[in-house]
């Protein structure tokens, strides 16, 4: 990576040396070398002075200055501008300076006498370095502008599926007032459907936000059992026209180290099933049982259910057409299980899928919790 004549140009350059012919030399140098905006000074006094007035991108900066040491000076003038690099200019080699150059993360150490090329070559080389460091904080502020941008389309979104889904209630509402034909209990059905499905992902949009922003303080102690039958008791409300039956010892007291959110997980791992079997008696069989990994112990929970592993093993896919056949429901993968991985890397958990042909096979690994 080398500098360009365009960004020598822009960068403001200080040399606080108390040598004027130093100065004036290096200074001349410069701005030969396509270094427009370079300035000198004579003292700390001076230097913190200009500081304070002007941007400074590298300061050449003498140790042995005459109302100053040069380590301290550095301290001061960080505090007035944090992105500035340093580089340290002393007529004596000392392992002690260098040691305290390299705790103050300075950009290089020249000893005099210097060489013109080496003047230069290290002032490339700190360049170098600097521009790294401006093109990085760039980068990282486009992200965060990014994030806001897509928390702010998030909100927008949540707000007009909400919105929606309050019109097709009042359209239902409407059409159940003038006793609907078996015509018109159609159309009512597939505005339940709109409706389930349009709730369900500005829900997990929310969720998601949520999720990303806790911390490993929230987990603590989770009763498994109890949390599977609320699990059982919502998806019966929210989907009565599903027939679905979960198979297993749920009712066998387990432990595990999550947090209320499991309940979440769980809802959206069955759901995967629950909205794309086409079978009118949906069966989701659970088996439990107990593993140590790497001295952790683990609850392995089997899940057996209609294409489980298929359509979750494509959360990762570019794009919708990539998806190897249709599902009854819906035409794309939804979030649940980008749920499902969120609070699992969370939990330190994770997801095994199986070989299995049918693709009716996943595995969740869930920390235990002492009783």
């Amino acid at each position: 990576m080398s500098t360009s004549a365009s960004f020598k140009e822009k960068m403001a350059i200080l040399v606080i040396d108390d040598e004027p012919d130093f100065n004036e030399v290096f200074v001349d140098m410069l701005k030969r070398n396509s270094y427009k905006n370079v300035t000198d000074v004579g003292s700390g006094e001076e230097a913190i002075a200009y500081f304070k007035e002007n941007p400074v991108d590298i300061a050449f900066i003498d140790l042995d200055l005459p109302d100053i040491n040069g380590i301290d000076l550095i301290g001061k003038l960080r505090a007035i501008n944090p992105d500035t690099e340093f580089i340290i200019i002393t007529g004596f080699g000392s392992l002690d300076y260098a040691i305290k150059a390299m705790q103050m993360d300075v950009g290089a150490f020249l000893e005099k006498p210097i060489s013109a090329d080496k003047f230069v070559r290290t002032l490339e080389e700190v360049m170098i370095k600097y521009q790294l460091k401006i093109e990085n904080q760039q980068f990282l502020f486009d992200i965060e502008k990014a994030n806001k941008e897509i928390l702010f389309l998030n909100d927008l979104l949540v707000n007009n599926v909400d919105d929606l889904n309050q019109s097709l209630l009042l359209t239902m509402v409407q059409i159940e007032k003038l006793n609907p034909t078996e015509e018109q209990k159609k159309v009512l059905r597939l505005f339940q459907q709109s409706i389930r499905k349009n709730a369900r992902l500005t829900r997990n949009i929310r969720k998601l936000e949520l999720v990303n922003s806790k911390t490993e303080a929230s987990l603590k102690k989770i009763e498994l059992s109890s949390t599977l039958n609320n699990v059982i008791n919502r998806l019966r409300n929210d989907y009565s026209d599903k027939n679905f039956e979960i198979i297993g010892e749920i009712t066998e007291e387990r432990h595990v180290r999550a947090d209320n959110d499991l309940l979440h997980l769980l809802s959206e791992l069955f759901l995967i099933s629950i909205l794309n079997d086409p079978s009118p008696n949906i069966k989701i069989n659970l088996e439990f049982s107990h593993t140590v990994r790497e001295e952790t112990n683990y609850l392995k929970i089997n899940v057996k259910a209609f294409q489980v592993k298929h359509v979750y093993d494509q959360k990762d896919i570019a794009d919708p057409s990539d998806l190897k056949t249709k599902v009854s429901e819906q035409s794309f993968q939804d979030l649940g299980p980008f749920i499902i991985n969120s609070l699992l890397r969370l939990y330190n958990g994770y997801v095994e899928l199986p070989d299995d042909e049918t693709n009716n096979l996943i595995d969740l690994y869930i920390p235990k919790s002492d009783k």
